[in-house]
């Protein structure tokens, strides 16, 4: 790796100083790093999106999550299951597969929670709002 891709400057500032003066590692490994982390949001994002509108649309669904005790059983199961998950992923997040299953099994309830929770709502702008605030959630847990 050459020194010539570590001096690189902050056009912005105007200054000379380096952009990232304690950065160790290949600007390739950041950027790899970086990719596959907003790889990982769009996914969940486009997958809860997709859930929730399918939950949203199929009206006997809504009705038997709305009408019925085991709708409602499944509602609470499904939210409780999905905080639960989050604590094998906390503890293998340096596992590389089993981190993956494990945020995969996450995101799935987590997309089956905003979909039911839309459900009890009227109207899919709700799907959006549910979307802005997974976004939140999800860019405070990444490191």
């Amino acid at each position: 790796m050459s020194d010539e891709a570590l001096l690189k400057t902050n056009i912005e500032s105007g200054s000379s100083e380096p952009l990232y003066p304690t950065m160790v590692e290949s600007p390739d490994l950041r950027w790899s790093f970086i990719r596959k982390v907003y790889s990982i949001v769009a996914i969940q994002l486009l997958f809860t999106a997709g859930v929730g509108a399918a939950v949203v649309s199929y009206q006997p669904f809504v009705t038997f999550m709305t009408t019925t005790i085991l709708g409602m059983t499944c509602y609470v199961f499904i939210i409780l299951s999905t905080c639960i998950t989050l604590w094998p992923l906390y503890y293998y997040s340096q596992r590389h597969p089993f981190n993956y299953v494990l945020l995969g099994i996450f995101s799935l309830g987590f997309s089956f929670a905003v979909g039911m929770s839309c459900a009890f709502t009227s109207g899919t702008l709700k799907i959006f709002e549910q979307l802005d605030f997974f976004s939140l959630v999800n860019g405070f847990n990444h490191p």
